[in-house]
């Protein structure tokens, strides 16, 4: 069983992240565990950078990336971190963050164009300010990135399909590769995953690694339960 008071879901866009955030919270709830979950669009979010110009949901982050510059980013993220574990030390709380360590965080500062030193030099920090709550990750790997953004592009329709094309072409890192429309996109999507692949490998606390979990939720959700020590039927579905 992991002792933790802090569980991040993680993976790429659309992977499953807010249906597998939903059913941790669920069995948090069924098990009678005090707990809070934070969406990844949750308004007024502790530790989204920007507050209502943090690039998720259907804001694009362009104001976000004229208003803030990488060091900007880091500094304020880590008054977040701050303030979120101050409060969190008070109370009995498990969190659940939707989309944290890397998707609301790194996933932004990789779309400014951040260096690998100065990446590894911000996660560094926020495990060790996380590390007082025995973080623990779940991440929802789809395999090939090219592959999954067709999927999901094909799921969510034109309309996300357009959102994430703007969000990874027009950001800082794609203009200046002059990335263009979906091809663009999938080269981004590429680059994020093979990076995110990497940091999941060195993430220094307990981990669970899933994949294809569309194609089969109720082995995921087995593995989610086995891992954090639950036990008992299957109740919850796809949402």
């Amino acid at each position: 069983m992991v002792a933790t008071r802090l569980i991040f879901i993680e993976g790429l866009p659309g992977s499953g992240k807010s249906t597998t955030a939903e059913y941790v919270a669920s069995e948090l709830r069924r098990h009678d565990v005090v707990h809070h979950l934070f969406r990844e669009t949750e308004p007024g979010h502790p530790l989204n950078v920007g507050g209502e110009l943090h690039p998720t949901g259907s804001t694009s982050g362009a104001r976000m990336f004229a208003a803030y510059t990488i060091t900007s980013f880091i500094e304020e993220s880590a008054v977040r971190w701050d303030a979120f574990l101050g409060e969190a030390q008070l109370t009995e709380h498990v969190y659940v963050l939707d989309s944290y360590p890397f998707q609301n965080s790194v996933r932004i500062l990789f779309q400014m164009d951040v260096d690998p030193t100065t990446l590894a030099s911000y996660l560094s920090q926020v495990y060790k300010m996380v590390a007082k709550l025995s973080p623990a990750l779940i991440y929802l790997d789809p395999g090939d990135p090219a592959r999954a953004f067709r999927a999901i592009t094909q799921r969510r329709g034109p309309a996300w399909t357009d959102y994430i094309v703007g969000q990874l072409t027009t950001c800082p890192r794609g203009l200046a590769r002059g990335l263009h429309g979906v091809n663009g996109a999938i080269a981004a999507f590429e680059n994020y995953k093979e990076l995110l692949d990497q940091l999941v490998a060195h993430f220094p606390f307990p981990r669970l690694i899933l994949t294809d979990c569309y194609r089969n939720w109720g082995l995921c959700y087995a593995m989610i339960r086995d891992f954090l020590g639950w036990v008992g039927p299957h109740t919850s579905s796809e949402g």
